[in-house]
């Protein structure tokens, strides 16, 4: 009988009273209540979760942002595209603005960009971590309400197939008109819905490369992408890495 698929982690960069680390949370994984020592702020590279507090939930996915402060308890479920996530652990802040966060990222190139730096070894002063903390901490966004069961119905058919996601198709199926979709789509989930797209069909070609050892060749056709180099300019762009990087970092 196979065993479960286990989390990756691979520590980037240490300084003092903090730690930087990129993990790799395997699809369908789950862990159960708990709570951390330090204050995380993370961001999601790819894929995405379910992350319940004893009073609130959310589903962030690929360029969300997060905080948890120091004892804050939450539970986890990753979905059928796991999740690559940098997360910045830190010694807990005497007075937090908030407990618990996410949101979507407002830079996230700048983020990718320093996780190469950090994966490359080249990250070695504290002011990378600072600027890492100014990409992940920013303010808090206040919580947005419940999409529309149209729109959330939309987001499945897209996460579904998003290979061969039609705009058009699913604005006539949902019964509104396709800006109205689009910009539906852009306000309760935190991208354009091409965007939101290519990130799904990333998630897939990342979670092929760790999870089943696949080649980036192979990564590229099952994430829907024309080509390698397709593929590896959109990793790049979304992560920072490319794909033996990324698959070294966690070997």
């Amino acid at each position: 009988m196979l065993q479960p698929l286990q989390p990756k982690r691979r520590p980037l960069a240490r300084f003092e009273g903090a730690e930087v680390i990129l993990s790799y949370y395997p699809s369908g994984h789950y862990m159960a209540a708990h709570a951390h020592e330090c204050d995380q702020h993370s961001m999601i590279l790819s894929g995405g979760l379910c992350e319940e507090t004893p009073s609130h939930i959310a589903q962030p996915s690929a360029s969300h942002v997060g905080f948890k402060a120091a004892g804050h308890e939450h539970e986890n479920r990753y979905g059928s595209n796991g999740a690559l996530i940098v997360a910045v652990n830190s010694e807990p802040c005497s007075s937090p603005e908030t407990l618990w966060s996410w949101s979507p990222a407002a830079c996230a190139a700048d983020a990718a960009h320093l996780v190469r730096l950090m994966v490359e070894g080249v990250a070695n002063d504290d002011q990378v971590l600072m600027d890492l903390l100014a990409v992940l901490g920013g303010p808090a966004e206040p919580p947005i309400l419940k999409p529309p069961a149209w729109l959330s119905r939309v987001r499945e058919a897209v996460r579904d197939d998003p290979a061969q996601m039609n705009v058009q198709a699913l604005a006539d199926e949902a019964g509104v008109h396709r800006v109205h979709l689009s910009r539906s789509y852009a306000r309760f989930y935190g991208a354009p819905i091409s965007l939101d797209c290519r990130r799904m069909r990333l998630s897939q070609a990342i979670r092929s490369l760790l999870e089943e050892g696949v080649s980036a060749a192979e990564a590229a056709q099952i994430g829907g992408f024309s080509d390698q180099p397709h593929l590896a300019r959109t990793l790049r762009s979304e992560t920072g890495l490319t794909a033996t990087a990324l698959k070294a970092a966690f070997a």
